[in-house]
């Protein structure tokens, strides 16, 4: 009915432009819309490595929507770019033998609303994300209130392990920020997989660092931050936006039972990383770069895209990260502002054309 009202009374030029703007709308707004999970899979990039440079090293996790890691992923079923260009996957490299081994810090709060049965759920929860690691894997341990304590260094001696993580005892407040940069110092001499995974129930209040400062030093040294919320008191904006940020993922639970089961996911889809294996068509420039990923799957069609710095040097400074982020939200905002207007328009001229259809049938009446 509508392509009549158009063909009649905007003329055929006319339907058809109108026809053309609510296509190029659908398109407009499909090729705008933000990545990471679709269709039932998550991709996540969590670390690039470029020190074979042009040779570039993509570290990902590729899960269903329950969060089981996705087996036999191959070349052709990624598609990646860099800068809007496509570039050739040279190789994938399923991670979960004994191929790569992995180092996991794990922080735990400890702060006094962890008291009782959170507190035991969180340290079960450590054992158990313990028990999943391979011989080659090592894991570390601190805990937070106000203060950072090292429970244990990293380490593949799980009873030492296990040992040390039921000397846990709650305390008073919360240094998320600290534990952050604790778990990241503990980490920043080793090399190859790594990962922070930090459990909060509430929200930041006694660290000295900053949450951009934590973020910041995350992406210096290249550790994707997990993060999990517990419980309705948690800033859930905050966590995502640092597991964003360092190319972790966010995690929550609604009550601590929850949390043995989370954390072997979390395991499991640490240890079965994807190596991806591409060649750069950069040049080592000093600048920020952007890789996206699209893998599909019989679960559907995942997308996502993560920086990255094309200098083999030491990053010392990372505020121009911020900088390029916030020049690309703004971009970003313009082109959503084109949209709208695009879609007032197109709303402008259907309304016009019901309007003439309605005045023209009552007129023969």
């Amino acid at each position: 009915m509508i392509r009549s009202i158009f063909r009649k009374h905007l003329g055929r030029k006319g339907h058809e432009i109108c026809l053309g703007l609510i296509a190029g709308l659908l398109g407009l707004l499909f090729l705008f819309m933000p990545s990471g999970v679709t269709a039932g899979s998550a991709l996540t990039i969590n670390q690039i490595n470029i020190e074979r440079f042009p040779e570039i090293r993509i570290y990902l996790t590729a899960s269903d929507e329950r969060g089981n890691p996705l087996w036999g992923l191959n070349t052709a079923r990624f598609s990646v770019q860099e800068d809007g260009s496509d570039v050739e996957v040279r190789k994938i490299v399923p991670l979960g033998g004994e191929k790569e081994p992995l180092s996991v810090v794990l922080a735990i709060d400890r702060s006094g609303s962890m008291k009782g049965q959170p507190i035991k759920d969180a340290l079960k929860a450590a054992k158990g994300f313990i028990r999943e690691m391979r011989a080659i894997d090592q894991v570390g341990v601190i805990s937070f209130d106000d203060h950072v304590t090292v429970v244990f260094c990293l380490s593949s001696d799980k009873d030492a392990l296990y040992k040390a993580i039921g000397e846990i005892r709650v305390g008073r407040d919360t240094a998320l920020n600290d534990a952050i940069m604790g778990a990241l110092e503990m980490l920043s001499s080793f090399k190859g997989r790594r990962a922070v995974v930090v459990l909060t129930d509430g929200k930041e209040n006694r660290s000295k660092a900053s949450r951009e400062e934590a973020v910041q030093e995350a992406i210096r040294i290249g550790v994707p931050v997990i993060t999990v919320g517990l419980g309705d008191e948690v800033n859930a904006s905050a966590l995502k936006d640092m597991a964003d940020k360092s190319g972790g993922r966010v995690f929550f639970a609604k009550e601590s039972g929850e949390l043995p089961d989370l954390y072997r996911v979390i395991a499991r889809q640490l240890i079965n990383q994807y190596r991806v294996t591409i060649k750069s068509s950069k040049s080592l420039d000093g600048g920020w770069h952007r890789l996206r990923m699209e893998v599909n799957t019989v679960q559907g069609k995942a997308e996502v895209e993560r920086l990255y710095l094309a200098t083999l040097s030491p990053i010392l400074d990372t505020s121009v990260l911020g900088k390029y982020r916030k020049k690309t939200e703004r971009n970003y905002l313009i082109k959503i502002g084109f949209i709208c207007l695009v879609v007032v328009l197109a709303l402008a001229i259907i309304f016009t054309g019901f309007m003439r259809y309605k005045k023209t049938k009552g007129a023969r009446r």
